[in-house]
């Protein structure tokens, strides 16, 4: 296998990787908002998500022969540089280890510090990608919110 297989291959699988995290964060997101509506059905969880889709896929603009995929009109929110968009796929284990290395050393650590201290030691992560680290440390247990925007260790 060329070097270039392999990379395209580790780029598929990040990818592939990206997709499953933005699907389930989609279920959840349907999920939230179908408690709220106290209509927190399987099959209405599937049809929230499928109208959002559909009306996602309606404002689509591809250009013919081309691999970008835009949407008109801008959302307010600023576009990630391209360094933090193409990261290693270490990175994210990278941050989990330092995130609870941090905390296992302090009794408590605020996000800012948290990124502080991942800026510090060379790993970029970007604030929603650290929120989602963030949040499934907390889910497994290994950490646990003291406050809001406060973390320590479970353990």
């Amino acid at each position: 296998m060329s070097s270039v297989e392999f990379s395209n291959q580790k780029i598929l699988g990040i990818l592939k990787q990206e997709l499953a995290e933005a699907v389930e964060r989609a279920y959840a997101h349907a999920y939230a908002i179908l408690k709220l509506e106290d209509r927190a059905e399987p099959r209405l969880i599937e049809a929230c998500i499928a109208e959002q889709v559909a009306a996602l896929s309606a404002k689509l603009v591809t250009t013919r022969g081309a691999n970008v995929v835009m949407f008109p009109g801008n959302d307010g929110r600023p576009a990630e540089p391209t360094h933090m968009i193409s990261k290693d796929a270490t990175a994210s284990s990278a941050a989990q280890e330092l995130i609870i290395a941090t905390l296992r050393q302090r009794s408590e650590a605020s996000i800012r510090e948290l990124q502080a201290e991942l800026e510090e030691y060379g790993v970029e992560v970007t604030p929603g990608n650290l929120s989602v680290i963030l949040s499934r440390l907390n889910q497994s247990g290994t950490i646990m919110r003291s406050g809001r925007g406060l973390y320590k260790f479970a353990g």
